[in-house]
């Protein structure tokens, strides 16, 4: 395993673990809320949607890291 391939993993590892503490700390969240699921959303949240959503959020530095990977690939050996 060379440099790069450990950087990587140290960095997917990292984003994992954020966000797995992340889901849990929303989690906790979520419970400590009385009264109705349904409550008002933010403004600076509606104004935001796909920014503000973890999931989007992971989404696209998945896609991110697999084009960077990609380009490195196709510059490394071609």
């Amino acid at each position: 395993m060379n440099l790069f391939e450990l950087t990587l993993a140290i960095l997917i590892v990292g984003i994992l673990l954020i966000s797995l503490i992340y889901t849990l700390v929303a989690g906790r969240q979520q419970k400590v809320v009385e009264g109705e699921m349904d409550t008002q959303i933010a403004n600076s949240i509606q104004k935001n949607v796909y920014t503000r959503n973890p999931i989007f959020l992971s989404y696209g530095i998945f896609f991110a890291l697999v084009l960077f990977i990609i380009l490195f690939v196709a510059v490394s050996f071609y």
